[in-house]
C-alpha cells in the first residue's frame, strides 16, 4: 500500500497530540484539573490510534492472499483447508513473533488434536482465565489449522481460541495500520461476538468476493443486514472480486462486471476486480507489470486515500474543533477574566464574598443530588418498558422458530444406504439453520423496536432534566460573578449537554454514555445504537450457549434412526419436528434468563449517563471552589505574589491565544 498520504496524516497526527500537549499544560497551570486530565486522556487516545481494516467475506474467496498481496510479503498462510474461524489481527512490531488468545470461558467440550503446548498452558491456569501465550509465527499453523480429516463445524465449535495477534516489521504496519482477518461469512455463528466487536471498531471494510461464484445471497444479505446497519457504505466499504483472472474469456469477464456492478452499485461506490495471487507474486518477484496487471495497488490507492483524508480527517478535526472551544471558552473567556477580576479584588471582600456564597454553594449541592436523584428514577421507571419489550420478544420467539423449520427445505438427505451419517448431516444443517435464523431476527429486533424505544427513553430524560441542569448551571455562574466580580461570563451560547458532557464524560473520548448526551453533534441515536451491538454479541452468545449443538445433533439423529424411517421425506419432517420443539423447549424455559440480559445491558448503560450528569455537577462545584480557594491563598502571601500571579495570567493568556491561532491552521490546513 502506497505509504505517503498516510505519513501524512501520521505527521499531523503527532502535531495535533503536540498542540493538545501544550494546551494540558497550560489549563494545568489555570488550576482547570479536571479539562487538563481530559486533554492528556484525548492526547493517549490519538496518538495511540491507528486505522483499523478489517477483512470480510467467504472462507475460499481468497481472503488470507489478498492480505498478504496488501502487506507484499506471505505473512498469512493461504490454507487449502479451512482454519478454526478465529480473528488474526496483524499490527506492527520490531520483530516477528504471535500472540495466541484463549476463549473465556473455554468450549466444555474441545477436539483431539489440540497442540501439547496449548494444553499445558491451558492446565496450568486450571482451564480458567487463561491468559494470552507468545509463541514464533511458524507454528501458528500448528494451532489454528483444523486437524484432517476432522469435520470443519465440529472443529470450531470446540476450538478454545480467540484470536491471534500477528505482529511483524512491516512499513505499512509502522504507518498507523493494522489489518484484522476475519473468520468466513460461512463459519459458524459461535464467533459473532468477536465479530461484531470488532466491526464497531473498524474504519473500512475489504469485502472479498470470489468471481467463481460472485454475490451469494448470504453475503449480500450480509452486506445489507450488518454492514449497512453499522455504518459502512459508499466510502468506507471496499468490494473486491477476487480471481477475476480466472474467468476464461473476455465476454465472461464483461458479463461479471456488469453483474456485479449492479448488484453492489446500492451499497459502494468501490468495486475492483482482482487478482490477489498476482499482487502477491508480484510483490514478492519485484514484478511491476503482474502487480499492475493484478489491480492491487488501485485497492491500495483508494483505501490510503479514504483512510488518510475521509476518515483521517474525521479522526482529527473533530478533537481538534472541540480543544478550540475548550481553549477559548472555557480558559479565555470564562476562567482568566474570573482569576483576572479575582485577583485585582481587595482581599477582605473577596473572603466575605466567598463566605457569603457558601448557602448557595450548599444549595447548588442540593440541587445536584436531586437532579441525581431524579436521573435514578427515571431509569428504574423505564426498566419496566424495556423489560416488557424483551418479554414480548422472547415469547414470540418460540412460535417464529416453529414457522422458520416448517418452511425450510434442508439439503440434506437422509438414505437408507447411511442413515446414521445422513441424520448427523440433516440435524447439523436444521441446528445451524435456526441458530442463524434466531441471530439475525434477535439483531433485527435489537436495531429496531429496541433501539426506537431506547433513543425515546433517552430524549425523554433529556427533556425531563434539561431545565433543572439549566436553573444548576446558571445558578453555578452566578455565584462565580457574584464572588469574583466578572462580569463577561457569557456561558449562554454553550447548549447545556454540551457542557454535561464536557466537564462530566470527558472530550470524544468514546463513551457510549457521552454519545446518549451529544444533543448538539447528532450523537444521540449512537447511544441506543451502541447498546444494540453489545446486546446483539451477548444475546447470540446466551442463544447459543443455552444449547449443546452436538447433543441436539445426537439426540436427533438417534431419534431418526430409531423411528426406522427409510423415507426421506418422512426423516427429513421428523427431524425438522425434533429441532423446532427442542430450541422451542430451550428458549422458553431460558427467556427470563435472556430478558435479564437485555435489561441489565440496558441498565448498566443508562447508569453511564447518569454517571456522566452527576459528575458534570460535582466538577464545575469542586472546580469553582478550588479556583476561588487558590487565589485566596494567593492573595494572602502579598502584593508580590498577586502580580506575579497576574503576569503569569497574561503571559498563560498570550500563550493559549497563539495555541488557538494554531489550531484554526491546523483545522483549516486538515479541511481544505
Amino acid at each position: 500500500m502506497t505509504n505517503d498520504q498516510l505519513k501524512e496524516f501520521a505527521a499531523r497526527q503527532k502535531r495535533l497530540t503536540g498542540i493538545i500537549q501544550e494546551a494540558s499544560g497550560l489549563v494545568q497551570k489555570l488550576d482547570m484539573e479536571h479539562c487538563a486530565q481530559t486533554l492528556q486522556q484525548l492526547r493517549q487516545k490519538i496518538s495511540s490510534d491507528t486505522f483499523k481494516i478489517m477483512v470480510m467475506g467467504n472462507f475460499k474467496n481468497g481472503k488470507s492472499t489478498f492480505i498478504n498481496a496488501l502487506l507484499g510479503q506471505e505473512i498469512l498462510p493461504a490454507y487449502a483447508v479451512p482454519t478454526t474461524a478465529i480473528i488474526n489481527e496483524i499490527k506492527y512490531g520490531e520483530k516477528p513473533k504471535a500472540v495466541l488468545h484463549f476463549l473465556n470461558p473455554l468450549p466444555e467440550k474441545m477436539y483431539d488434536g489440540i497442540p501439547e503446548k496449548a494444553l499445558t498452558h491451558m492446565r496450568r491456569f486450571k482451564m480458567k482465565d487463561v491468559p494470552p501465550i507468545e509463541m514464533p509465527v511458524d507454528e501458528i499453523e500448528d494451532f489454528v489449522v483444523i486437524p484432517m480429516g476432522m469435520e470443519h463445524k465440529e472443529a470450531i465449535k470446540q476450538s478454545p481460541f480467540e484470536k491471534v495477534e500477528l505482529f511483524w516489521p512491516l512499513d505499512l504496519l509502522k504507518d498507523g495500520v493494522e489489518i484484522v482477518d476475519s473468520p468466513g461469512l460461512n463459519e459458524n455463528p459461535v464467533r459473532t461476538q468477536v465479530t461484531m466487536e470488532y466491526l464497531s471498531k473498524a474504519d473500512a471494510i475489504i469485502f472479498v468476493f470470489s468471481a467463481l461464484a460472485m454475490g451469494s445471497a448470504g453475503e449480500i444479505a450480509y452486506i445489507d443486514d450488518t454492514l449497512r446497519k453499522n455504518g459502512f457504505g459508499e466510502q468506507s466499504l471496499f468490494c473486491v472480486v477476487n480471481r477475476f483472472d480466472q474467468l476464461t474469456s473476455e465476454r465472461e469477464q464483461q458479463r461479471l462486471r456488469k453483474f456485479s456492478d449492479n448488484l453492489l452499485a446500492p451499497y459502494t461506490k468501490h468495486v475492483y476486480y482482482t487478482s490477489a495471487y498476482k499482487g502477491l507474486m508480484g510483490q514478492i518477484q519485484s514484478n511491476p507489470a503482474m502487480l499492475e496487471e493484478s489491480k492491487i495497488p488501485a485497492v491500495e490507492a483508494a483505501l490510503a486515500d479514504y483512510l488518510a483524508n475521509e476518515r483521517g480527517r474525521i479522526k482529527l478535526a473533530t478533537p481538534a474543533r472541540e480543544l478550540v472551544r475548550v481553549i477559548r471558552q472555557d480558559a479565555l473567556e470564562t476562567i482568566i477574566p474570573q482569576r483576572r477580576n479575582a485577583l485585582s479584588t481587595d482581599l477582605d471582600v473577596l473572603k466575605q464574598r466567598y463566605s457569603e456564597a457558601q448557602p448557595e454553594i450548599e444549595k447548588l449541592r442540593q440541587q445536584k443530588d436531586l437532579i441525581t436523584s431524579r436521573t435514578e428514577a427515571f431509569i428504574a421507571n423505564l426498566i419496566p418498558d424495556i423489560r416488557r419489550s424483551a418479554v414480548n420478544y422472547f415469547n414470540n420467539l418460540p412460535g417464529q422458530i416453529r414457522v422458520w423449520v416448517e418452511e425450510y427445505e434442508p439439503e440434506a438427505k437422509v438414505s437408507a444406504l447411511h442413515p446414521k451419517r445422513d441424520a448427523e448431516v440433516l440435524s447439523d444443517e436444521l441446528v445451524s439453520f435456526v441458530q442463524n435464523k434466531i441471530d439475525g431476527e434477535t439483531r433485527e429486533w435489537l436495531s429496531g423496536p429496541f433501539t426506537n424505544l431506547v433513543n425515546d427513553k433517552v430524549e425523554s430524560l433529556k427533556d425531563s432534566l434539561e431545565g433543572r441542569l439549566e436553573e444548576f448551571f446558571v445558578s453555578l455562574d452566578q455565584v462565580k460573578v457574584s464572588v469574583t466580580g466578572s462580569h463577561n461570563i457569557d456561558t449562554e451560547d454553550i447548549p447545556v449537554w454540551k457542557r454535561v458532557v464536557a466537564a462530566g464524560g470527558g472530550i470524544l473520548i468514546g463513551d457510549i454514555g457521552v454519545a446518549a448526551l451529544g444533543a448538539t453533534t447528532g450523537l444521540s441515536s449512537e447511544f441506543a445504537k451502541g447498546i444494540a451491538l453489545q446486546l446483539g454479541a451477548y444475546i447470540g452468545l446466551a442463544i447459543l450457549g443455552i444449547l449443546n449443538p452436538f447433543t441436539i445433533i445426537a439426540v436427533i439423529a438417534a431419534s431418526v434412526i430409531r423411528g426406522g424411517l427409510k423415507v426421506s421425506e418422512k426423516a427429513v419432517k421428523n427431524a425438522k419436528e425434533q429441532v423446532a420443539a427442542t430450541f422451542c423447549e430451550e428458549i422458553s424455559g431460558k427467556s427470563m434468563q435472556l430478558v435479564d440480559t437485555v435489561v441489565s445491558g440496558a441498565t448498566e448503560n443508562f447508569d453511564k449517563i447518569k454517571d456522566i450528569i452527576s459528575n458534570s455537577m460535582d466538577v464545575e462545584i469542586g472546580e469553582m471552589q478550588k479556583q476561588l480557594e487558590g487565589i485566596i491563598r494567593d492573595m494572602e502571601q502579598g502584593k508580590e505574589v498577586v502580580q506575579q500571579k497576574s503576569e503569569q495570567l497574561s503571559e498563560y493568556e498570550k500563550q493559549l491565544k497563539g495555541t488557538a491561532e494554531n489550531l484554526d491552521t491546523f483545522i483549516f490546513e486538515l479541511l481544505k
